[in-house]
């Protein structure tokens, strides 16, 4: 699965994506794996939630929102994050 900062940069062409040191990809990896971690806490804290929720449509669904919102804010301070290594000099 490709970033949005690697999906942007195909559309400029490939000779305008920065060339990342072994050192700025390994910074990059960590970042993804420790988000990815963040995310998986969150959806088995969500799923328990859910499961103490029984019936209750409503709270189930105030969860599963809550999940999204949650996801989506950490996928963007994960894409912030590395920009930020990107963007650094090489």
């Amino acid at each position: 699965m490709k970033s949005a900062y690697e999906l942007a940069m195909e559309k400029f062409g490939d000779d305008a994506t920065p060339k990342l040191t072994d050192q700025q990809k390994a910074e990059i990896a960590e970042i993804d794996n420790r988000f990815k971690a963040k995310i998986a806490e969150a959806e088995v804290m969500s799923k328990q939630q859910i499961d103490q929720a029984g019936d209750d449509a409503v709270k189930v669904e105030q969860v599963r929102e809550a999940l999204a919102s949650e996801t989506s804010r950490m996928r963007e301070k994960a894409e912030r994050q590395k920009n930020k290594v990107r963007e650094r000099e090489t």
